[in-house]
């Protein structure tokens, strides 16, 4: 069961607490707590397919990828490792290793729901990093539509008093939201932040609102609740923007099919040498004459072509 939060769980986070390590015992209840919030909410928060949103947890201490400081503990609702890694060889093959050493999370690469504890309050929110492209990209690409634009209006205007919408920091009160407005917000995120020094804040998509820390300590386990509402709500934004096969605005399903048979194929094209270290013809070599999208191979060993399997060959 979630306990609720107290006051004491909000000033693990106060400034004078960043950078040090001596804090990092209250920061794990804090964090503990956040996982019992979890279980509560996990049933309710689930992809489009119906499949339950994998669950992570931000570190306690300071480390290399918070800038060694702990302002804030946050816990993640995203989609799952399976779909993260499909998607992941992609995304970081575009990225640069300094970006990749900076903030080595895996959700930099994903949009995601996130419940954040902070010193003043606790946040409710969906968030999408500039380098979650893939989802961003379709993102973009489905709000050009106008009328997909319009559906994302309608649920953006439903969530409630106290949303708001925009790229972090600049953010709009979804009750003044309209086209004009949310086509500039959709349209500036790709655009590189001017300056990119590693204290800057983060340009975020940005869905959600804040809770005061007197009123969710006041709301006790009620919290759940409160949580379970405003995450469900924000969860019809996380289906609109999340790419998947059934929401699939970039014509990502081909590009990831090219990349499951470039791994059948083991990066082989036709004309490669290569030497086959299993069956009949092992330690012979050959050039490769055709190669199937299965991962078959044709290999000319001296005037013979042999049928091969590609895990039965290796590049000398």
């Amino acid at each position: 069961m979630f306990p609720g939060f107290g006051p004491a769980d909000f000033d693990a986070y106060a400034s004078k607490k960043w950078k040090s390590n001596v804090f990092n015992r209250e920061r794990m209840e804090v964090k503990q707590k956040l996982v019992s919030l979890a279980r509560e909410l996990q049933s309710a928060i689930t992809a489009l397919d119906g499949s339950p949103l994998a669950v992570d947890t931000s570190v306690e201490h300071p480390a290399l990828w918070n800038h060694k400081q702990v302002e804030a503990q946050h816990l993640f609702f995203s989609r799952n490792e399976g779909s993260r890694k499909e998607l992941d060889q992609i995304i970081d093959r575009q990225k640069s290793f300094a970006s990749m050493i900076d903030d080595p999370t895996p959700l930099r690469n994903h949009v995601f729901l996130v419940v954040t504890i902070q010193h003043e309050t606790l946040e409710l929110a969906l968030k999408l990093h500039p380098d979650a492209k893939i989802d961003r990209q379709n993102l973009e690409r489905r709000t050009e539509d106008h009328f997909e634009r319009e559906k994302l209006l309608h649920l953006l205007q439903g969530l409630g008093e106290g949303f708001r919408v925009g790229v972090t920091p600049a953010l709009t009160p979804v009750a003044e939201l309209d086209d004009a407005r949310l086509k500039e917000i959709v349209a500036q995120l790709g655009v590189p932040a001017p300056i990119a020094l590693p204290t800057a804040p983060q340009r975020l998509f940005y869905v959600g609102h804040p809770i005061p820390r007197d009123e969710a300590v006041a709301a006790g386990e009620g919290l759940v609740e409160i949580a379970r509402r405003d995450l469900g709500r924000l969860l019809a934004v996380y289906r609109f923007v999340a790419w998947s096969r059934d929401n699939d605005f970039v014509s990502m399903k081909e590009a990831l099919q090219k990349e499951k048979q470039a791994k059948r194929q083991k990066g082989l094209t036709k004309n490669d040498t290569v030497r086959i270290v299993r069956g009949m013809f092992a330690g012979k070599s050959g050039v490769v004459q055709e190669i199937d999208a299965k991962g078959g191979l044709k290999v000319l060993v001296g005037k013979v072509a042999v049928k091969i399997d590609v895990e039965d060959v290796a590049k000398p």
